[in-house]
């Protein structure tokens, strides 16, 4: 029972962050509705984190608008996300974001792709 209230607890107090503009939160916030397949209201928290700069969200937005969870499947958007995503990155995530962005690209024409890096250079965190 403690645990349980514990649990109920700790998720308040991840909403009311989340509400409160906490990016970490947030994007946390949207990863548990991802585990729930609510892939609507993650992307809709991942990208409320994203526009603060958190890269994992950022990443997070490139994975569903290339499969279309939750959003649109759009491409463009897709590479934009990722390449938006490698400014910010941590050294260890590089490559696994490099790989989705080659692997989005592949796909685009290239005023696809000049669009993608169009959007990319002009965004900029709130």
């Amino acid at each position: 029972m403690k645990i349980l209230v514990f649990l109920l607890i700790a998720a308040q107090l991840l909403r009311e962050r989340a509400a409160n503009g906490d990016p970490d939160a947030q994007f946390t916030l949207g990863k548990n509705y991802e585990r729930k397949k609510d892939f609507a209201e993650a992307a809709r928290w991942y990208r409320k984190s994203a526009d603060q700069g958190n890269s994992y969200a950022e990443a997070s937005l490139g994975i569903f608008y290339r499969a279309g969870k939750g959003v649109e499947r759009d491409e463009v958007q897709a590479e934009m996300w990722f390449l938006v995503a490698l400014d910010r990155a941590a050294a260890g995530d590089r490559d696994t974001l490099i790989e989705m962005r080659d692997s989005v690209a592949a796909h685009l024409t290239p005023q696809q792709l000049a669009e993608a890096q169009r959007l990319a250079r002009e965004w900029k965190p709130k």
